[in-house]
């Protein structure tokens, strides 16, 4: 795709703060689903749409980097498309079966709702809407072909944001097409392929907001007739409630197109693969500042992760799991000694001290690009840093000199005591607020409580290297927060949790995302009971 460098250096998964074009529909269908999506990061059980979602739009695009070999006809051309969908089929049905059943949540029968029949009906229609365009090039007489960044395609290397990261050990096929003199079916199919993400590169292949805040990845982008439009693969058919989202989402890909290319966005479609729809959407995105209230309101919103919540919402958006309930299904946890209710951890604290040592931006563990600092008390030295990229952009704007850190969250970082910045901290020349010695800050919390949710992502960072990242979410029978294990702490113990157990944790981390408390487990100190089972 024709994306920019990634502000994360390493990537391990999404920026929770950044506005996309996920966040934004979610947004505007229910702000309680965004609220516990997107800010606490508790979500339901995955279902074999979603997972399908995922892996039928991977087979189709796949299926479109294909180089077409010499035919004679528009007939021969389709034929030759055709005899590729049943392994693409088979491949997409095999692998989403496999990570449904091995996710640590999920409900539904997979083999009810996808076979190889439906499955291949579905690539057959996304075939058909990229066979019009080719039909139109070869009217056309053929099209712009030629780009800085060309469509990917197995014939040829994959194109790296970051090349200096990429794996140098591993040798591409390349071999560039040949065009003809007058147009042919197999030179129309060259010209129309879109941009598609590439499935050999391990970099995010987003757009980037100049200014960092919003950030988003499109599906498929035509641009062979010199007009560019963006193209939203769904599996569905066009109808049902998550429909309406289309074009709010399409024209949030518009907006973020025209901040960043110099061409602009031409045109919206959304291809519907169950019925072979093409609905195409009216190019008409907000303007930026339209875009950033809506970001700003999302940054503003309480951090209360009291649930259920205070006013459910009435579940009529779509995807509504958590938000419309009025009760938890599980009993109220029994907290036991030495755990506290999570609403005991302390969130902010105010520390003295002579903040010297600006550094960054530099990757935190989750791989974002982050500024820090040091702050000194005595002989006790503290790292500072923000809690999120651009969480507080003016980390080295204040003098190295006696300060007092206002609203800084407490946590630690291999075992060493850290303080995080966000928009609600300050550093300040003076200040009447009562202080927490540096060496009395809190790294540490017990706690116990019921699991609502977990689940485990795996993935490779920017240079290639995999990486693996479990959570789950404890309820104490008041507020809930989020737990995180990383590579080597993903035990047994850990993977055998499930909704509906109790679990205990003692010397679990403290850690901070979107400002709300996130416990991560430290493989050597943390000690994880489970107390029953579901």
């Amino acid at each position: 795709m024709p994306a920019q460098i990634p502000p994360e250096a390493q990537s391990i998964g999404r920026a929770r703060g950044r506005l996309s074009a996920s966040s934004l529909t979610t947004f505007l269908r229910c702000e309680k689903q965004w609220f516990l999506n997107y800010r606490i990061g508790l979500r339901g059980p995955l279902s074999p749409h979603q997972v399908m979602g995922i892996e039928v739009e991977d087979a189709f695009c796949s299926i479109l980097m294909h180089r077409a070999p010499a035919v004679n006809s528009f007939e021969e051309l389709e034929s030759w498309l055709h005899s590729l969908i049943k392994e693409h089929a088979e491949k997409a049905l095999l692998s989403g079966k496999e990570t449904f059943e091995n996710s640590l949540w999920h409900e539904g029968d997979f083999d009810e709702y996808f076979n190889t029949e439906n499955v291949s009906q579905m690539l057959e229609n996304g075939i058909a809407l990229q066979l019009e365009e080719v039909k139109n090039c070869f009217n056309a007489k053929g099209g712009i072909h030629e780009f800085t960044i060309p469509a990917p395609c197995w014939d040829s290397p994959p194109h790296f944001t970051q090349p200096e990261k990429a794996n140098s050990m591993i040798s591409w096929k390349d071999e560039p097409h040949q065009f003809s003199q007058e147009i042919t079916w197999q030179d129309a199919w060259e010209i129309a392929r879109p941009w598609v993400k590439d499935p050999r590169n391990p970099e995010p292949q987003r757009m980037y907001h100049p200014k960092r805040w919003a950030a988003g990845e499109c599906d498929l982008v035509l641009r062979w007739d010199g007009k560019t439009r963006i193209v939203d693969i769904k599996m569905g058919d066009g109808d049902g409630k998550f429909a309406s989202s289309l074009d709010a989402q399409l024209n949030f890909y518009a907006w973020l197109w025209n901040e960043t290319h110099e061409e602009k966005c031409y045109g919206l479609e959304g291809w519907y693969l169950t019925n072979g729809l093409r609905k195409i959407v009216e190019v008409n995105p907000q303007e930026t500042e339209e875009y950033r209230d809506v970001y700003d309101r999302m940054k503003s919103w309480n951090c209360d992760s009291t649930l259920p919540l205070e006013s459910p919402c009435d579940g009529e958006a779509g995807g509504c799991h958590w938000c419309p309930l009025v009760e938890i299904p599980y009993e109220i946890p029994q907290i036991t000694m030495p755990c506290e209710p999570l609403s005991a951890i302390p969130s902010r604290v105010n520390v003295k001290g002579r903040l010297q040592g600006a550094w960054g931006p530099l990757p935190n563990h989750y791989g974002e690009m982050v500024l820090g600092a040091m702050i000194q008390a005595g002989d006790k030295m503290v790292t500072l840093e923000e809690s999120q990229p651009g969480a507080f952009p003016s980390m080295h704007d204040s003098p190295q000199d006696e300060v007092i850190i206002t609203g800084a969250l407490p946590g630690v970082w291999r075992r060493q005591a850290r303080l995080y910045l966000d928009e609600n901290s300050a550093i300040l020349a003076d200040s009447d607020a009562t202080l927490t010695r540096m060496g009395m800050l809190r790294t540490k919390a017990n706690v116990e409580g019921t699991v609502l949710s977990c689940s485990k992502r795996d993935g490779k960072r920017s240079d290639g290297r995999p990486w693996s990242m479990m959570s789950f979410h404890l309820w104490d029978g008041e507020r809930v927060a989020e737990v995180v294990a990383f590579g080597s702490a993903i035990n047994g113990t850990i993977l055998s949790i499930r909704p509906g157990m109790n679990v205990k944790l003692t010397s679990a981390e403290l850690g901070w995302r979107e400002g709300l408390v996130q416990l991560r487990i430290d493989s050597r100190t943390t000690r994880i009971e489970i107390k029953s089972k579901a």
